[in-house]
């Protein structure tokens, strides 16, 4: 087969695909942001939404992974969704607002977040240096987000509230029933992502669109659907401590991306709160490392169905 051939086994193929499934997302929304300019974010999302289930169906059924639909109505399935749903919305509109490397930045600190909810929520042990660590990306965050009287962004804190959503479906994923295929988890996430905002699309009202907005919309809907079954892949062939770190490779394709794109480029405070969350959230999975386990696998950042 061509692509065990390209990527090989193991750990090797675990981070070409992890990889390139993270460059895969980021491109993605920054092609959805381009589009933002002229058409609703429910509208975006549907369209894209409704391809990318296509996609996904089609990748499900070659598998034979439909064959297992029904967990798509399992409990954990169902409630990883919706939390997902919230999470993504809240994500796409305050995109829209902010520059992607400072989105991604914030999205950066879901590890830390994590570890936090274990502590207080799930009453997990969390040593001194963890907590140092995680008090220390929660400062990246506020120098990222700057939240100044005189110039408040609201939408930062848009961002934050999606990242908040993303955990908790990130620790909802513990429930969903082993049996479950993740082609399934996926394709259920995504239904009813393009489901929902069709049917906001519709309330709100459709724009017409170009050809210019669908074929944009129509690659990210081929890139996040491409991410999604790479991630996937990644996780199945790969020892998790070696391909989550590379989660942070996204940061610098949303830097980079949004200052050739928009010549968006982060403040002094801002990259100082960048180089903080980074390190503190590495430090936190090294530490996860060294006590034989690690975090709940998350989507990568800026995968937001």
């Amino acid at each position: 087969m061509l692509y065990e051939r390209i990527f090989g086994s193991g750990n090797r193929r675990g981070i070409l695909a992890m990889s390139l499934g993270i460059i895969l997302f980021v491109v993605n929304e920054a092609l959805c942001k381009l589009v933002f300019a002229t058409v609703p974010t429910s509208q975006v999302m549907a369209v894209r939404g409704g391809i990318a289930l296509l996609l996904i169906l089609a990748a499900a059924h070659a598998t034979g992974a439909t064959r297992q639909i029904a967990g798509a109505l399992d409990r954990g399935v169902l409630m990883r969704s919706l939390a997902d749903l919230f999470g993504s919305y809240l994500y796409m509109f305050a995109l829209f607002q902010m520059p992607i490397g400072n989105m991604m930045a914030i999205n950066m600190a879901s590890p830390l977040m994590m570890t936090a909810t274990v502590a207080l929520l799930l009453r997990e042990p969390v040593g001194w240096r963890r907590w140092s660590a995680v008090v220390a990306g929660f400062i990246g965050v506020l120098l990222v987000v700057q939240p100044r009287a005189e110039s408040f962004n609201a939408y930062s804190l848009v961002a934050v509230a999606a990242v908040c959503c993303l955990v908790v479906r990130d620790l909802v994923t513990r429930a969903i029933a082993p049996g479950v295929p993740s082609l399934i988890v996926i394709l259920t996430n995504v239904g009813m992502m393009a489901a929902v905002t069709s049917a906001a699309a519709t309330v709100e009202g459709w724009v017409p669109m170009g050809w210019y907005e669908l074929l944009l919309l129509g690659i990210a809907a081929v890139f996040i659907a491409a991410g999604y079954l790479l991630v996937v892949d990644a996780f199945r062939h790969a020892e998790v401590p070696v391909i989550v770190p590379l989660r942070y490779t996204g940061l610098l394709w949303a830097l980079l991306i949004g200052w050739l794109v928009w010549g968006d480029v982060p403040n002094e405070m801002a990259t100082a709160g960048i180089l903080l969350i980074v390190a503190s959230g590495l430090y936190v999975l090294h530490r996860e490392r060294v006590r034989g386990r690690v975090l709940p696998p998350a989507d990568p950042p800026g995968s937001p169905a």
